[in-house]
């Protein structure tokens, strides 16, 4: 039977909820002034105490700021924000494979973008990370390393938030993945070459690297199934 469990919410809670709520549909913008705590504590019906434990949460969570002696304000950025967990949410929900999918197709123009707007210097230091790790925790740490600093190169923080995301969701296969030897070699020799393109400034050889690597990884999590 798929039942979902029952749990009690505190007032708090519910505050939280609402607000956020209220923030995606519009009835809350960008830049706001919320009312007094005594004024919004009668809103909500309840004590101040209570009011002020769910704006602590909305603050911590980065949705209001809080001015001394002026009042709460909503985020200004808070549309970024909004939607940068649409899109965390509909990653978490995809599979290994949407999410091979879309990080190839991402990263094919993510290299042309590094090549038409990074510096030599920045370029130089995508080999700063490149090498064969000792164990399958080191060399995932790298590999996310040197994805990374490819976003980071391409001066797009999409790039960079989708990397740091995708890297969380597929932290266990990637381990697994990482712990052949052999594999953890072919990892650097495949960055190598990535970044020798770039550094070339050579889209064309940039993109065949890029796919190869990605074909190679679709490889190894599909002997493991």
């Amino acid at each position: 039977m798929d039942i979902t469990p029952l749990r009690y919410d505190r007032l708090s809670d519910k505050i939280v909820k609402q607000m956020i709520q209220m923030i995606r549909d519009g009835s809350l913008k960008a830049g706001d002034k919320l009312p007094n705590e005594t004024v919004l504590s009668e809103q909500f019906g309840v004590s101040r105490g209570i009011l002020r434990e769910a704006l602590t949460r909305l603050q911590s969570q980065g949705y209001i700021r809080r001015k001394p002696k002026d009042g709460t304000y909503i985020q200004e950025d808070i549309q970024g924000m909004l939607m940068n967990e649409s899109v965390n949410e509909l990653l978490k929900k995809a599979t290994y494979s949407d999410l091979l999918d879309f990080r190839e197709t991402l990263e094919l123009k993510m290299v042309e973008r590094v090549i038409e707007r990074a510096s030599d210097e920045e370029i130089e230091e995508l080999f700063d990370g490149l090498g064969v790790a000792d164990n399958e925790e080191i060399q995932h740490n790298m590999d996310h390393y040197f994805h990374y600093k490819l976003a980071q190169a391409s001066r797009n923080i999409f790039f960079m938030n989708f990397i740091d995301t995708y890297y969380d969701l597929i932290s266990e296969i990637a381990n697994r993945s990482h712990r052949d030897q052999e594999r953890r070699n072919q990892i650097a020799e495949e960055h190598l070459a990535i970044a020798k393109a770039i550094a070339n400034r050579d889209k064309n050889a940039a993109r065949e690297a890029v796919l190869y690597h990605m074909r190679m990884v679709d490889k190894k999590v599909e002997s493991m199934k």
